[in-house]
């Protein structure tokens, strides 16, 4: 250690407690004393307010979105050199201004990477912009594979988004095939708060659906994972589609209509952000299990509040909301495959003394699946959204990059 270290660690100390004697000031708490008192420095000179609770890193009051975007963003840029010394280096913001993120100069993106990391998808931009949202930042590893920091919980107060992600990459849960949720690779702990890092794996439905057997395939894996979860006593209740990955990192603007990204030897989804998530004991009946919660955002999801009665069975909830999301981007092939239409129908109302559960739904799915002709498997997908029986198409050029 030289002169100048030796100085630091005798003096900083002695300055940061004159200065609290004066002024109450936030201390950043690590599992090392020298790097907390760094890092207490660095938030005496910021003169940031440094987030207290979870809360703090969401948009809370719509009235003042812009500046609390703006916040939370300047606390991720305060926290960027931490995440640099784990070996992450983190995605810089891109001079239009806040809102878009481009990759670091450095480490260079990985050529080859395998599973749970993403494909590497040729790109005519040799910058995979992303988009930013306030809890998720990108980055890189030390060997160039893509990932996503998010926060996810106070260390003091563990999360049911913590608890739900470590029992789902705990060793007996990864160890089961129909497990398609996104991997937890690290766990990172700053002041109050815990990071997770996971594979970045970009939008499932944007790319091209290029026959009827890939787009049936999506569904079924979907379906999988919710009887998966449910056989585990999880509740997701939050399927959206921007909450489903593929293993595929993607410029932005090349992402829609994209084709050639699902041969079925090569594409993986993954379920993620498990923000709403709740584990249940382990021996819940799923037909008795009820609950009153009212945070989820249920006309998000298609549901009625009004038709709501509390208290309500979760499981049967996290179908309908599956249902919905399903439907929005499947129903559509219903013209060429009629039974699609009674399917979706037994799922989407929680109301519904006939509503099957996840395990029927995948059961029921299946058969539907097996029983496509070969040409009907094969042939193009020519809809994309359905919604209260209006199919809408998509609108574009197909975009196709090779080598």
């Amino acid at each position: 250690m030289d002169i100048i270290t030796l100085t630091i660690a005798f003096i900083l100390p002695g300055l940061i407690f004159m200065v609290t004697k004066r002024v109450r000031i936030r201390v950043i708490k690590l599992d090392s004393r020298w790097e907390s008192l760094v890092w207490t420095w660095r938030l005496m000179r910021s003169k940031l307010v440094f987030p207290e609770t979870l809360d703090d890193w969401s948009l809370q009051d719509p009235k003042d979105y812009n500046e609390a975007f703006v916040y939370i963003h300047s606390c991720w840029m305060f926290v960027l050199p931490f995440f640099v010394s784990r070996g992450y280096a983190m995605y810089q913001q891109d001079p239009s201004g806040i809102g878009n993120l481009n990759p670091p100069p450095f480490p260079p993106v990985a050529k080859v990477t395998s599973y749970p990391y993403s494909r590497q998808v040729p790109s005519k931009t040799p910058t995979p912009r992303t988009l930013w949202v306030p809890r998720i930042w990108a980055a890189r590893d030390s060997l160039g594979r893509d990932v996503i920091i998010k926060v996810i919980s106070e260390v003091d107060d563990p999360s049911n988004e913590l608890k739900v992600m470590q029992l789902l990459n705990s060793k007996r849960l990864r160890s089961d095939p129909c497990n398609h949720t996104i991997f937890a690779l690290d766990y990172i702990t700053f002041d109050k708060f815990v990071f997770v890092v996971m594979p970045r794996w970009d939008s499932c439905i944007f790319p091209e659906f290029e026959s009827v057997s890939e787009l049936l395939s999506f569904a079924k894996t979907v379906l999988e994972t919710f009887d998966f979860l449910h056989r585990n006593k999880i509740v997701h209740f939050d399927c959206l589609a921007q909450n489903i990955g593929m293993n595929a990192v993607l410029e932005t603007s090349e992402s829609s209509r994209r084709t050639g990204l699902r041969n079925p030897k090569e594409v993986r989804y993954a379920l993620f952000d498990f923000g709403a998530s709740e584990v249940f004991p382990e021996d819940t009946i799923i037909e008795e299990a009820r609950t009153s919660r009212r945070d989820p955002h249920f006309g998000l999801h298609g549901v009625s509040f009004n038709t709501i009665s509390f208290p309500y069975n979760p499981f049967r909830m996290d179908v309908a909301f599956m249902g919905t999301c399903l439907q929005t981007y499947v129903r559509h092939l219903e013209n060429r495959i009629p039974e699609l239409g009674p399917f979706f129908d037994s799922l989407v109302d929680i109301n519904n003394p006939n509503q099957l559960s996840a395990k029927q739904a995948l059961d029921r799915f299946v058969e539907i699946f097996n029983a496509l002709s070969p040409e009907l498997a094969s042939a193009p997908c020519d809809g994309f959204i359905w919604k209260d029986g209006v199919v809408r198409k998509r609108h574009g050029d197909l975009i196709t990059i090779t080598e």
